[in-house]
């Protein structure tokens, strides 16, 4: 059954089982009914039902139309001539139903309103909650506008139901409204709503039909809790299997439990389960179940790296359930080229890889993506990588935005295998690396599923055990109930048991004294230990306090060396004339003072591990700022993230900022111009250092390489493989230099909080 007839009838079914269980009177009673004047209220009930099920028999037949309005037209003329404005509002409500029977959906909807507007004025919970259900079926699935107002009705029907205590009706309700949000693909509101439904079931002792559990146990699959997910699909499998009967329902259900085992990994078992499907589908003749199950199972087959398998299985839905659908026909023809491809028949593919490109373009972007990949694929394999490489960029730029795992990992090892067979080998690393990243998640969210069957496998086990231990209690209880007839005698019994218990609690009160005894010498001797520990601890404490003032005194000494160095350095430019000397002296004071605020941090910090690198960059921009004149017309842009770094990573980033800032500072600007500095983490474990200036770029070419070779290019250079990093020099619209290096983590961020930008 499709679905917009499932969602209109469900209510309906659920009060048609309600009918069926009265034995309504012969058509001739209903005759005698309709022409008595002034019928009971018991008469106006038997006509009422009388008309549902004639509105409730299959098909729009005329004639079971036509006794249905009768039976409304007498309830109507009988309640105005009452006055009974209540019974006239469910006359309005069995007249919606036949002239939306009839698709007189205008004149059906009216009489509904009309319904409604009584039953609110007469404050009829249970009526305006049927009269809410009713208004639901006059809107359909699509558009959303529509929907959203089903929904909404739904939403007001189960209040009332709640308020009236109709505990069935609601219980139904709630499943016909998480079968809407299954619609919408909200998944969390499907399991918290049919979750409440088979609660109310359990409550009122009703066994909730297999479809409940089927779609409950469905929206747990669609939000990864495979745990509930399959303890709800096989509840259903059980109703189903007790029922034994034949219905398309029961295929749905053994289809979802196969879709189930499918994500979980269990290939046999949800195979097994497409079988039954496949079985009760035939025998309906129902080709668009038929055809639906014959694609997850070529899809199980391919999981099970059975190409040859799955190729059938698709051969055979070509042949025998053609899909009418496009996209549809493209995901065969994908699916049957990827087959062929696995089974190395790269000619046979071919065909299907040239019809699956000439209508790629009207696709869904996942779908697109998936031919792309396959094209990729072939490509790679005949030897043309430039277009398996573009391809798989393709695909790359999809899966990302999809966040689609599995169609990422493909993409990633297309590229590693083009980009090596082009010999682009640092390409072909970095996507080979990403794809073990790729991979590794796949396979985390492989074992969470593992865990979350063995989860419910447990409980399981555990839900079994309780059963037979219930079972044995109540076998005992039967036993107890037979010997009634030796009361005395367990009397006697008692007797004799609490005599025992009494000498068993003077014993056990013996033994509690003896242990308070032991118990208050084992305290007494576990004090003297705390005692030693404290002492212990203070001793540590204090030695602790001793070794931290002397790293702060190592730090502060190695300062003050630095600034005697520096000091020695200016005396000795007082006494020189040769401009390339003072230069050096200069740029080697500079470096010294880049060294030197390091250990002047390390010692003023409560952390004499790690470096405050905004604080850092900060005061080391304004010391080489204080050193050049001119300086006034060049801006500072600082923009360094939340980092501590420890002295082996803060000495080269310090020593090559001094670098990069000087050489920007001397010679990359005529007049005004900016300096920015960035310091962010990259990637996981990765940070990148960006010194860039808009001023005139590099020199000419030879110039350009007499630079590389200055003792500044070559420091920075030395100084980034220090840091086991990248260097890279830029020169567009300016200089910019980057430096990309790893880091360790739990050192390097102390919060995780953005980044501090600050303009000097």
């Amino acid at each position: 059954m499709n679905r917009i007839l499932l969602l209109s009838c469900c209510m309906m079914g659920c009060l048609l089982q309600c009918l069926a269980q009265k034995q309504l009177p012969s058509y001739a009673v209903l005759q005698e009914l309709i022409k008595k004047e002034r019928p009971d209220t018991a008469e106006m009930r038997i006509l009422l039902n009388a008309g549902y099920m004639y509105v409730m028999k299959p098909g729009a037949v005329g004639i079971d139309m036509d006794s249905a309005t009768l039976f409304a037209d007498k309830i109507l003329a009988s309640s105005i001539k009452a006055g009974n404005k209540i019974w006239q509002g469910q006359s309005y409500l069995l007249y919606s139903n036949i002239l939306r029977e009839q698709q007189i959906t205008a004149k059906g909807k009216a009489y509904a309103l009309e319904a409604k507007s009584i039953f609110q004025k007469w404050q009829q919970s249970a009526y305006l909650a049927d009269t809410y259900v009713e208004l639901a079926n006059y809107y359909s699935l699509e558009p959303r506008e529509n929907l959203d107002i089903k929904i909404s009705c739904y939403k007001e029907a189960i209040k009332l139901y709640r308020a009236a205590g109709l505990k069935e009706r609601l219980a139904h309700t709630l499943y016909v409204l998480g079968d809407l949000y299954n619609v919408t693909d909200d998944f969390k509101l499907l399991t918290e709503t049919l979750a409440q439904s088979v609660a109310i079931y359990d409550e009122i002792k009703v066994e909730p039909g297999a479809d409940v559990y089927s779609l409950l146990g469905t929206g747990y699959n669609r939000l990864g809790d495979f745990g509930n997910a399959l303890k709800y699909n096989l509840l259903a499998v059980k109703v189903v299997e007790s029922r034994k009967d034949t219905v398309s329902t029961n295929a749905t259900v053994y289809n979802r439990l196969a879709l189930l085992y499918h994500y979980m990994g269990e290939s046999d078992e949800a195979l097994k389960y497409y079988q039954k499907a496949w079985l009760i589908a035939s025998k309906l003749n129902d080709t668009s179940t038929l055809r639906l199950l014959s694609i997850n199972t070529a899809a199980t087959y391919a999981m099970k790296k059975r190409p040859d398998k799955a190729l059938a299985v698709i051969k055979r839905l070509e042949r025998n359930y053609p899909p009418t659908d496009f996209a549809e026909k493209m995901w065969m023809y994908i699916f049957i080229a990827g087959c062929h491809m696995d089974l190395k028949q790269h000619n046979a593919a071919l065909p299907y890889i040239r019809i699956v490109h000439k209508g790629k373009n009207q696709l869904p972007d996942m779908l697109h993506a998936s031919a792309d990949d396959i094209e990729s694929r072939y490509y790679l394999i005949t030897g043309d990588y430039v277009k398996s490489h573009q391809l798989a960029l393709n695909v790359i730029a999809t899966a990302l935005r999809s966040k689609n795992l599995s169609l990422q990992s493909v993409a990633y090892h297309d590229l590693f295998q083009a980009d090596s067979a082009m010999g682009n080998y640092k390409e072909a690393v970095e996507h080979y690396r990403q794809y073990k990243i790729v991979n590794d998640s796949l396979f985390n969210i492989s074992k969470a599923i593992q865990i979350s069957t063995l989860q419910v496998q447990f409980e399981t086990q555990q839900k079994q055990q309780s059963i037979e231990l219930l079972t044995r209690k109540s076998q005992l209880q039967r036993a107890a109930l037979d010997k009634v007839r030796f009361t005395r005698n367990v009397i006697i019994a008692g007797a004799v048991m609490l005599v025992i218990m009494l000498a068993l609690g003077y014993n056990r009160y013996q033994l509690k004294l003896s242990n308070n005894r032991q118990l208050m010498q084992k305290q007494n001797e576990i004090n003297e230990k705390n005692i030693s520990l404290q002492d212990l601890i203070a001793t540590q404490h204090k030695l602790l306090g001793e070794k931290e003032w002397l790293v702060k005194e190592i730090h502060h000494r190695v300062k003050n060396n630095l600034q005697i160095v520096m000091s020695l350095l200016n005396t000795q430019a007082a006494f020189l004339d040769d401009k390339d000397a003072l230069n050096a002296i200069r740029e080697s004071r500079y470096r010294m003072q880049a060294i030197s605020l390091i250990h002047q941090k390390l010692y003023q910090s409560e952390n004499m591990a790690l470096i405050e690198m905004s604080a850092y960059i900060k005061d080391l921009v304004e010391y080489l700022k204080d050193g050049f004149s001119g300086i006034n017309k060049i801006r500072f842009d600082l923009q360094i993230a939340n980092i501590k770094l420890d002295v082996s990573h803060s000495v080269p980033i310090g020593l090559i900022l001094n670098e990069a800032i000087t050489n920007s500072i001397k010679y990359a600007f005529t007049g005004n111009g900016l300096i920015k500095i960035s310091l962010q983490e990259t990637s996981p474990g990765q940070l990148t250092l960006i010194i860039a200036d808009d001023g005139v770029g590099l020199p000419i070419e030879d110039n350009n390489r007499d630079r590389k070779q200055s003792m500044g290019m070559m420091l920075m250079n030395t100084l980034a493989e220090q840091l086991d990093g990248t260097l890279h020099i830029q020169s567009r619209n300016g200089v910019i230099i980057t430096v990309s290096f790893k880091y360790q983590e739990e050192q390097a961020f102390t919060t995780s909080g953005e980044a501090i930008t600050s303009p000097i």
